[in-house]
């Protein structure tokens, strides 16, 4: 049988049962033949729906009176629910007509004969009556499902709305960050071309005053050897001694006065050069914008992050010489201040022979070192070739060839004595001070000397020598100072205006301090013997001992592969290149 038919006592039952659904009155002759036409007439004899179609065939061929009524007219009519084969053993295709409660198994006729051994199987005509109750209230628990479907519905068409409106928004993300790298070049490149200007102006001035000078002297010269003719050719005896004399006096000055045009060295030509960060990031190509979602998972993944934190670095010793005392030197070596050349030459100066050295990878000396007439303190590579040293109340300005000649340039006198030195811009310096209540100060490479504002957290106490040192974070615009008695590294944002005081049982008499991998900062913990490596934030990123006592002075690399140390203890001072990478995530 394709359908169930339900008497008046379960009309309400099956109307519970199929809730929203539509109860059809079908044509029973033609649903045997799987059409479904809806019936028109009802005959009650034989208890069964007919269409137009099929009722004439049934009250001629069919034996038997038939009571044949419109389905309108009678409300005690049967209702025939279409149960689409539920109501079939999908098994045997018979109607079901048992439950068996061992299995939880509805069963047909030939399903019984397997479930004989089973404690309770009930015939649903008998038990079906005890189900209203059950039905009604699975009705409301699949209304409670279809209306979690439906939210679950509604979640995954907005997700698909935030997906297409966030993938439309990347282009425009892109865009953003491309204009503001674009302004970024802009502003640097009006800021260096402002400060080129400015250094050419001064190196004009310097050239004009050079070349003026030399022209009076070869102007002077020609009236000389003019005279000079007159007085050898015409003149008595009296008259050439004298002349004679009076020349002798002249080109003495005339020669002093060469020789100071020759000390004086200019500028030919001005370079530019590109910080590792961003030599790097063109060496990644496109490969630099990640695609995150929101799991947090990275769908594409790239060298460079934008956005990523300060890695911890590993250091790989690469040479570590004595410093003992050469033919030259008149006391054990001792270098308290390092810096690279661009090519890679590393500079250093030894405070107690008074002179300025080079040396290659291999830490061997080149060319002939620079004697001054002092002791120097520190030391910082302002250009291709050019340096700057501290000393007592003046600030050396040095000339370095390709052939390690060291020659000077200028000297510049300052008001303050400064210690340690480090680049602020191509053409400003940031100096600690020693005897100075201004514990760091500016000063530019045409000597002019200017103060930070007022700086919260740095300590008001003026430092003796070797009690403070400096370094400056360019792209963070970060002013660092370490204070070795106090324990402490000083940060001060000169763009933002805040400062922090960072202390660390690791933090133990810090001194030298350099800018590190990632515009982070490198410090020499001088009681530790290590390294300590911090975040413009303060965090500290890593700490890594060193085989050296003492670690006093650090500087990096101008491409951020090499780092260079030295030391201060009292009979075992050391230099030592190291190769500084990455750590392994």
């Amino acid at each position: 049988m394709a359908s169930r038919i339900f008497r008046d006592s379960n009309k309400d039952n099956a109307g519970d049962f199929i809730g929203e659904s539509t109860v059809t009155q079908s044509c029973k002759p033609c649903m045997k033949t799987n059409v479904s036409n809806t019936a028109t007439v009802f005959c009650k004899d034989c208890d069964e729906f007919l269409c137009d179609t099929c009722k004439n065939p049934h009250t001629v061929y069919k034996p038997g009176q038939h009571n044949i009524v419109n389905v309108q007219d009678t409300k005690s009519a049967p209702v025939i629910i279409d149960m689409k084969g539920m109501d079939k053993c999908h098994e045997h295709g018979r109607d079901i007509e048992f439950f068996c409660q061992d299995h939880s198994s509805l069963c047909c006729s030939s399903c019984v004969l397997i479930h004989r051994k089973c404690d309770q199987v009930d015939e649903i005509a008998k038990v079906s009556r005890q189900t209203r109750t059950e039905l009604q209230a699975l009705k409301q628990s699949l209304i409670k499902l279809q209306s979690e479907a439906e939210s679950i519905r509604a979640d995954f068409e907005q997700s698909e709305t935030g997906l297409n409106e966030s993938i439309a928004k990347i282009s425009s993300e892109v865009d953003k960050m491309r204009d503001r790298i674009i302004q970024l070049f802009e502003d640097a490149k009006q800021k260096f071309i402002a400060e080129a200007n400015k250094f050419k102006t001064a190196e004009l001035k310097r050239i004009m005053n050079a070349r003026d000078a030399s022209s009076k002297v070869k102007d002077e010269i020609s009236e000389i050897l003019s005279m000079y003719c007159i007085v050898l050719e015409r003149g008595t005896s009296s008259q050439q001694y004298i002349y004679s004399e009076r020349i002798k006096e002249r080109r003495k000055t005339m020669e002093s006065n060469a020789h100071d045009q020759r000390k004086v060295k200019v500028a030919s030509k001005v370079t530019v050069s590109f910080s590792k960060e961003l030599t790097s990031f063109l060496e990644v190509g496109s490969n630099f914008i990640q695609l995150n979602y929101d799991g947090k998972q990275t769908v594409k993944t790239s060298p460079i992050s934008l956005s990523s934190q300060p890695r911890p670095v590993t250091l790989e010793l690469l040479v570590s010489v004595d410093l003992p005392k050469t033919g030259d030197d008149e006391k054990k070596p001792l270098l308290i201040g390092l810096d690279f050349l661009p090519d890679g030459r590393l500079v250093a100066v030894d405070n107690r022979n008074m002179k300025c050295i080079i040396l290659n990878e291999r830490l061997q000396r080149l060319g002939t070192p620079y004697t001054f007439t002092g002791n120097p303190y520190c030391v910082v590579c302002v250009s291709h070739d050019t340096l700057c040293v501290t000393f007592n109340g003046v600030v050396y300005l040095l000339s370095v060839s390709t052939d390690n000649t060291i020659t000077l340039t200028r000297e510049i006198n300052t008001t303050s004595t400064f210690y340690s030195i480090c680049c602020m811009s191509p053409s400003n310096m940031v100096v600690s001070t020693y005897d100075d209540p201004r514990p760091v100060r500016m000063i530019s490479v045409d000597g002019v000397e200017t103060d930070f504002d007022h700086i919260l957290t740095f300590p008001k106490k003026t430092y003796k020598v070797d009690e403070s040192a400096c370094t400056y974070v360019q792209s963070k615009n970060t002013l660092v100072l370490t204070d070795r008695f106090a324990h402490t590294v000083y940060m001060h944002d000169t763009l933002k205006g805040t400062s922090r005081a960072v202390t660390n049982t690791n933090i133990q008499e810090p001194r030298g301090a350099c800018v590190g991998p990632g515009d982070t900062v490198l410090v020499c913990s001088t009681i530790k013997h290590s390294i300590v490596h911090l975040s413009v934030d303060g965090n500290i990123i890593g700490t890594y001992p060193v085989d050296m006592l003492c670690p006093h002075s650090i500087g990096l690399s101008k491409n951020g592969t090499r780092l260079a140390l030295s030391n201060i203890a009292h009979g075992t001072t050391k230099l030592q290149l190291f190769k500084i990478s990455p750590a392994m995530r």
